[in-house]
């Protein structure tokens, strides 16, 4: 019995190293997938001065966020792409190549000639880098959280999705910090050249996550499945049989993404044009809810897995629908307050929504798991996701009214609701082949 407690604590203790691992390795590369995204938002009105000419300041703006919308169109080919190789490969595999790419391609923005130097060719050299990066975030995402649920326990899926999805808000509240802090060393140099070194250390951290990766092990559904066949042509197969549950999936990934690059992509901007806040002002609040967003993400994780994922989907969805609308206009007010409070509102309907990307995984045989949640979800966001803050600015300059990129949510989330509230309940789901 002495022998035996040793070796049971030194079992566990490996248990515990190998789901930190795990949980590391599926984190980081999500980390900076959102860490740019935020970042670019957040450094926009510098990326416009830099890659674009000067004189028309809005006209610079909106071509900021068509860069940062075209991205997604490369997201579906990433998710072709990695999706192959991470249900024929491996899920290990395909995450160390999307984060090798990922890397390169932050790096590289904070390395671009600008306008004053190359002209035109600036800002097509940062449409390059962009679709790069949407290429590899097509593999990204799908791939952390197909890779981090296949290794966790049944009864904490949620717990370790969560855990991994926080890596978003982190991914977020770094960028932000980072701009603060560059912002506060440079000051009005931020603007001339101090917004670049956050892009190069994304690519530092992008470097640090493929030697995570590559030092934990494949999946144990992966592994069993591989001892069988795995499918020669996943997108085909999946297509065929099941493309019903990929029509409703794309309709929650639209939403989803929708709401969620509203507020990280274009919300910055927003609050300041629409409350008359300082930049830092809207870094601080920003980041303050994207840090509340973690322990609301991880309680609602812990009743996922308590209680089922179905009601958590329908209330987001619901909110969506009916809270987007007033949220806008408490921001209008300018009142401090308020806006948190308006700003809370999209939080909640965003990690409520969130718990849905259990449920996609969940209904998918092992076969083409990587592959069934790749594709609905990068089609959505090239669709919506990364269309939202354009189309928001766009909204705002045609129709003169900052209400006008509310009533275009509350809208796409009504037209989708049908369709989201056919989502199945899918705890206690068996993930083995």
């Amino acid at each position: 019995m002495n022998q035996s407690a040793p070796a049971t604590r030194a079992e566990g203790t490996k248990t515990t190293s190998s789901a930190r691992s795990v949980l590391f390795a599926s984190s980081v590369g999500n980390f900076v997938e959102w860490f740019d995204f935020t970042l670019y938002g957040y450094a926009a009105t510098a990326i416009a001065a830099t890659f674009f000419p000067s004189g028309n300041k809005v006209a610079a703006l909106l071509g900021v966020f068509a860069v940062y919308g075209v991205a997604f169109v490369a997201r579906p080919l990433g998710a072709v792409v990695f999706g192959r190789i991470g249900d024929r490969r491996g899920r290990r595999t395909s995450l160390g190549l999307s984060i090798l790419v990922m890397g390169a391609a932050t790096a590289a923005i904070g390395l671009l000639p600008g306008w004053s130097s190359v002209g035109v060719l600036a800002p097509v050299l940062l449409l390059v880098c962009r679709l790069v990066q949407g290429f590899s975030a097509g593999g990204e995402y799908t791939g952390a959280m197909t890779f981090s649920v296949e290794h966790a326990p049944d009864h904490r899926r949620a717990w370790y999705m969560a855990l991994v999805g926080s890596s978003t808000w982190l991914g977020a509240i770094g960028a932000t910090g980072i701009v603060l802090l560059f912002r506060a060393l440079t000051g009005d140099g931020f603007a001339t050249g101090g917004w670049r070194w956050p892009f190069l250390i994304g690519g530092v951290i992008a470097v640090a996550g493929l030697v995570l990766r590559m030092r934990v092990d494949e999946t144990p559904v992966f592994k069993e499945m591989a001892k069988k066949q795995p499918p020669a042509r996943p997108f085909r197969e999946l297509v065929s049989g099941h493309w019903r549950t990929l029509l409703i999936l794309f309709a929650y990934f639209a939403v989803l993404g929708l709401f969620t690059h509203t507020f990280l992509g274009y919300m910055p901007t927003y609050l300041v044009e629409a409350t008359g806040f300082t930049a830092t002002t809207v870094l601080w609040l920003t980041s303050a809810l994207n840090l509340l967003s973690i322990p609301v993400g991880l309680g609602l994780a812990i009743l996922a897995d308590r209680h089922g994922r179905r009601i958590q989907i329908r209330t987001g969805a619901l909110a969506a629908v009916v809270l987007v609308v007033p949220a806008y206009l408490l921001i209008g007010t300018g009142n401090v307050v308020a806006v948190l409070a308006a700003l809370v509102v999209f939080l909640l309907s965003v990690s409520l929504l969130s718990t849905g990307a259990l449920s996609v995984l969940e209904l998918y045989p092992a076969r083409v798991r990587f592959s069934g949640m790749a594709l609905p979800y990068n089609l959505a966001y090239a669709v919506f996701g990364g269309t939202a803050p354009l189309i928001s600015q766009l909204l705002v300059d045609g129709t003169g009214s900052l209400l006008a990129p509310a009533v275009y949510a509350s809208i796409a989330a009504l037209l989708a609701l049908p369709l989201l509230l056919r989502i199945p309940e899918t705890k206690g789901t068996d993930l083995r082949p």
